[in-house]
């Protein structure tokens, strides 16, 4: 029997509200040299997909993007690249998580296995089938449950303040591995997805 399994990316961000108070300096400490530092960002950068595949994903997202008012994605090459090389990644290693390193992107990842054939539609299909637990407010409020991951894929594909996108599919014996990347990234505290 085929079988999928999807992937939340939860992004951290202060609220949009936040503020900071100027700290007291006598309880003001060194950094950890070990803490990691911020990788800086590039700009993205308009491009195409480079095959049939990729552009029906993208045309995926944008057509649910349509349906909540949200313009369409770019595809960005750069991004493209690092999906794939997660995706490869993922597949070399037998593992399915999301990157740890400091990219700076969003990320939605699937993948499925048991010698089936997904079409990119059904693959994205996943993502947007979570639209059924999403209620519209401020994120993390964002889900009929209270538990912002059951509709975390949903609301970073709609979310209206990403431009770009790169994706990649790959597939290994009976396992296919779909890994997309967004700039900026959506699924941040404070703000709504559309």
């Amino acid at each position: 029997m085929p079988k999928t399994l999807t992937l939340i990316v939860a992004l951290s961000a202060l609220s949009a509200g936040a503020a900071c108070a100027a700290p007291d300096p006598v309880h003001i400490r060194q950094a950890d040299p070990r803490a990691r530092t911020i990788q800086p960002v590039a700009p993205p950068r308009d491009g195409r997909p480079s095959n049939e595949v990729e552009t029906r994903v993208l045309r995926a997202h944008n057509a649910e993007r349509a349906r909540v008012g949200s313009a369409p994605l770019i595809w960005d090459e750069g991004l493209e690249r690092e999906a794939r090389a997660w995706a490869e990644h993922l597949l070399d290693t037998s593992s399915f998580a999301h990157d740890p390193s400091p990219h700076g992107h969003g990320e939605n990842l699937w993948t499925g296995w048991g010698g089936r054939t997904w079409t990119p539609e059904e693959m994205v299909g996943e993502w947007i089938a979570e639209k059924g637990q999403y209620r519209h407010g401020t994120f993390p409020a964002v889900s009929r449950t209270g538990d912002w991951t059951v509709v975390g894929h949903y609301t970073q594909l709609i979310w209206s303040r990403t431009t770009h996108v790169g994706c990649a599919v790959v597939s290994r014996g009976d396992r296919s591995v779909l890994a997309c990347r967004y700039s900026p990234p959506g699924n941040i505290d404070g703000m709504r997805a559309y």
